[in-house]
This record gives structure tokens, sequence and C-alpha cells, in this order.
């Protein structure tokens, strides 16, 4: 079938001018994939958008022990690789075929060029906090998945205290029950954990309307925490 063609069904493109469609065919290009190919790997820069013609492709993120969690599974007319592409420029996730399939690869460069032509810079922008809402999710189900609680809470203190002014400690007016919410689980569990970044040094002053950080303790324990996981 005829390239144009198959692209044109795709949900994503089936609005596009005939002229705007054929300049994202006309560098697009088919290739074979066999079962347990490898299509792209998170972190890679972004190098092209895949459309699945025929089989199915899993996309997947691996944690630093190993361990698997498959994201989704792209099946014949559907994307790929384009989660990240009006922000980072890097695959937010792997990619694998499950089965023999067909692919075409469309070089991200031009399908970011066609898409900013035919919306604009106001769709740009709208194309950009899209972005970021799918890095953040995608984010947060790798947290939830591969992190314990009291990494998820260093990860999240880090995260609310890194644009704080230069002090050694930094004041949080958050509740631990705010905390809970922010990292997916409940008020208990956060109260022995920040017991015990107490003890570690981590939350220097604690009361009922929030608590003091040590940022270079927090760095500190972060640091131990990432190097273990990646023995």
């Amino acid at each position: 079938m005829d390239i144009t063609v198959q692209l044109r069904s795709l949900y994503c493109l089936s609005l596009l001018e005939e002229e705007s469609l054929l300049r994202i065919a006309e560098v697009a290009r088919k290739r074979i994939l066999f079962r347990e190919e490898v299509l792209f790997e998170e972190g890679e820069d972004v190098g092209y958008l895949y459309m699945v013609c025929t089989g199915s492709v899993k996309l997947f993120k691996v944690s630093p022990e190993g361990r698997e969690l498959i994201i989704r599974i792209v099946k014949a007319g559907d994307l790929c690789g384009c989660e990240s592409l009006f922000r980072e420029d890097r695959y937010l996730m792997s990619a694998v075929a499950l089965e023999e399939s067909e692919i075409i690869l469309m070089p991200a460069d031009r399908f970011k060029e066609v898409f900013i032509s035919e919306s604009g810079p106001a769709g740009l922008r709208l194309l950009e906090s899209l972005s970021t809402c799918i890095q953040q999710l995608v984010g947060l189900i790798d947290n939830l998945a591969f992190k314990d609680v009291e990494l998820r809470i260093l990860d999240k203190l880090y995260e609310l205290t890194y644009h704080s002014s230069l002090s050694d400690t930094v004041t949080l007016r958050l509740t631990h029950q705010d905390i809970a919410s922010m990292v997916g689980t409940v008020r208990e569990v956060v109260s022995r954990t920040m017991s015990k970044l107490k003890r570690k040094g981590v939350v220097v002053e604690s009361t009922v309307r929030g608590f003091r950080v040590d940022r270079a303790r927090l760095e500190e324990l972060l640091e131990q925490r990432y190097s273990y996981m990646k023995v």
C-alpha cells in the first residue's frame, strides 16, 4: 500500500492538507522488524516517529534493577515515539517488536516542522504543554512502579526545594497528607518515613504547619540511594 495512503489513516494526520502530508510521506520509509528487535531505547534522541502497519510493538520502561514495566502495546494503525517530540526530544521509554511487524519511519524533524507550520505558535505551545503533561505522567508511573516510598518522598522533597533560596535549609509549608497525595501513599506511611528522615538529618524541624529540609543532607542521601540502585 502507498505510504501516503497509510499515513492518512493515522488519526493525527487525517486532517492534514495534501501538500503537508506529502512532505512527510516523501521522507518516510518502511522497515520490517523481527520479533524482539529493538525499535528505540529510552533516553535516545527522538530521530523518528513510527507508525505500526502490521504486527505489534511494546512500549516499556526498565528499572535500574532490571524490572520491566509495559506501558502500552502499539498495534496496527497506531503511532509511537511522539510522547516527547515537542519537549525534551528524547524517548521516554523503549520499544521492542512483539512479533514480525511492518513499520513506517517518519523523520522527527520533518514531522515537527509540518505540524508547526500547520498549527502556528499557539498550537506549538499547546503541543509543548501536552508533551510536558505526558512526561510528568510517565514519571509518576515510573516512580510508583519502581521506587519505594522513601525514595519517592526524597525525590519530591528535592523537586520542591530545588528552586528555593541558597540557604542551607528550606521550609516547606506542607502537611504529611499533602506529601502522601503527591507521592501516592497514605499519611501514616509518610509520617513513619518522615520520622526516619529526621533521624537521618534530612528533616531538621517539623511542626503541624510544615517542616524544614537540610538540602545538603537530602542530596547526599539521594546520591547514596541512586548509587545503590545502579550496583
